[in-house]
């Protein structure tokens, strides 16, 4: 059977009555498969998956292993926490997550139904994934996701409990932000001499991006930075000081007149002839916290008509207008902004379908991922750091009870977020598990470890998928308040993919990390094995079950 060698951003299988789908992303891979339950084996214990990694150059094997869990059954020998390898202890569910790959290799995944009983486990055949992850930049467009945690077995297993400046190497620092510092400051410095820079930023507190930017002034880049400086506000005084430090006072201008923050995160790249050509933007401030200790994705355009816009909207800010009340005219920010959104002709931008910059006098943003999750078919998958508000709750609670609606808030949004967990809405905020199954677990959460990726992904399965992606969080203030930019992409697969499958990496670490906490704080500490009965998949065909598993096993599939 022939290797992939071309990227998909969703692959799919079917052997028989079994069948699934790969949601194939940069570093992810998300496996989910399904059979109907008349036809599962009789004495099915779960299902094992073996990976085979390919040179995709070459076509020969690098290494063949088995996909591990940290469940087993009871009787069985090993250490509790340890991994195991799933032919011995099958995962009981219908998907599973690879978040070790890269577009260097290509993957088989064999999904094998296991039988019989533990210790005596025999293989059924199995259901076949043939997937090769995408380059982090394709056509022009770039999608950067770091690791954005520390506190976290993998990072526990690397690096053990030391802080990350602690790894002198530096090893520990780039596991973490997984090549999204590196691309910006890539972007940075691949700007030559008389072209120009032109960068709008909330948080400027990390050196290595300064410095660059102070090198790219020094080799006759036209360097141009406006920032957050609202009066008596630490984050402006820490730009500031940035600033004075690598000498780029000069060509900073305060953003002063900002009715809330200056929020946006962004990068406009301009020809020798003043031509904008190429945009860095989304969730990622200039700071240790961004690149390190919050989950946060960054987007590299290369795409002359859109960075025209945010050049506008960037001469715009320039001039440090107020955010304006009731009066109408030019000279306020949000009639300008407005302006500059109606005036956006969004044929020519494909796949993005709508640039949303604030302050505006409505709640545009709000409204746009209303309108989605509306619209979903199978699956809402949103990233809300500072939770949602009330229109998005009640759009959530009007969507069929068939959609699944995943999503993650910060700590300080748990009571925003605390109803929206029964039939197939789970939304959870992070938490750290610190010790489980009589060991130690998680690193320490080094940092301020929280949420930060504003992201909001509908059916990355269908055929009309889309994302809501940038700096404003879903919030009034969001858009009517703050400076932002927000992105709408429509219909394009790869880029629905990879946002969602690294949306999923959190919400499955955080989603076990809440229940296991909740159930200990009720006082059950027992440690979780595998059921060594076959009943264990009944409630994934139980439709009227509270549980959302019935519809997970669905989705992921692949179905609607």
């Amino acid at each position: 059977m022939p290797i992939a060698t071309r990227y998909e951003p969703v692959v799919r299988s079917k052997k028989g009555a079994f069948h699934g789908a790969a949601l194939v992303g940069t570093h992810s891979v998300i496996l989910g498969w399904n059979v109907s339950k008349a036809q599962l084996p009789p004495n099915l214990l779960g299902f094992a998956v073996r990976r085979t990694q390919f040179d995709v150059t070459t076509g020969e094997v690098d290494r063949i292993g088995w996909l591990n869990g940290l469940k087993r059954f009871a009787d069985t020998s090993g250490d509790l926490g340890d991994e195991v390898r799933s032919d011995q202890a099958p995962f009981q569910r219908f998907r599973w997550n690879d978040y070790t790959v890269n577009a260097n290799n290509s993957y088989r995944y064999e999904v094998f139904p296991m039988v019989g009983k533990p210790g005596d486990l025999e293989r059924r055949p199995p259901l076949l994934f043939d997937v090769r992850p995408s380059e982090t930049v394709e056509n022009g467009i770039g999608i950067y996701a770091n690791r954005g945690v520390t506190a976290a077995m993998a990072y526990l297993k690397r690096f053990g409990g030391r802080h990350p400046d602690e790894v002198t190497d530096g090893s520990a620092y780039r596991w973490l932000e997984r090549g999204l510092k590196r691309a910006i400051i890539e972007f940075i410095d691949d700007a030559r001499k008389g072209e120009a820079l032109h960068v709008c930023i909330y948080e400027f507190e990390e050196d290595e991006i300064a410095g660059a930017l102070h090198a790219a002034k020094l080799r006759g880049v036209s360097v141009q930075i406006v920032y957050h400086a609202k009066k008596n506000d630490k984050a402006t005084r820490e730009n500031e000081a940035y600033l004075k430090k690598h000498k780029l006072v000069s060509v900073a201008t305060a953003r002063v007149n900002v009715g809330n923050i200056s929020h946006n995160k962004f990068i406009v790249r301009l020809s020798k002839a003043g031509n904008p050509i190429k945009l860095w933007t989304a969730s990622a401030n200039f700071s240790e916290n961004a690149f390190y200790f919050q989950t946060n994705v960054g987007l590299f355009l290369e795409d002359n008509r859109l960075a025209r816009h945010y050049e506008e909207y960037f001469q715009l800010l320039r001039t440090d207008p107020k955010r304006g009340r009731k009066k109408q005219g030019s000279v306020f920010a949000r009639d300008a902004v407005e302006a500059i959104n109606a005036g956006i002709d969004t044929s020519k931008l494909a796949p993005v379908t709508r640039v949303l910059y604030s302050p505006v006098r409505d709640l545009h943003v709000v409204d746009a991922a209303t309108e989605l999750i509306a619209r979903a078919e199978s699956a809402v998958f949103m990233s809300a750091p500072f939770g949602v508000g009330k229109e998005i709750v009640a759009a959530i609670g009007a969507n069929s009870n068939d959609i699944l609606e995943y999503g993650l808030a910060n700590a300080s949004a748990k009571k925003k977020i605390e109803n929206l967990r029964h039939r197939n809405t789970r939304f959870f905020p992070p938490s750290r598990l610190k010790t489980y199954m009589g060991r130690k677990w998680d690193a320490k959460a080094f940092g301020a470890h929280k949420i930060h990726a504003k992201t909001l992904v509908i059916d990355p399965w269908g055929k009309n998928p889309a994302v809501l992606i940038g700096s404003a969080n879903f919030s009034e203030p969001s858009c009517q308040d703050n400076d932002e930019n927000t992105l709408l992409v429509e219909g394009d697969r790869r880029f629905s993919s990879i946002v969602a499958s690294e949306f999923l990496r959190m919400y499955d670490h955080y989603k076990i990390r809440f229940w296991i906490n909740d159930m200990e704080a009720k006082g059950d500490e027992s440690p979780m094995f595998l059921d060594d009965k076959p009943g264990w998949s009944d409630i994934y065909y139980r439709k009227s079950n509270r549980s959302r598993k019935f519809r997970d096993r669905e989705v992921f599939a692949g179905l609607k």
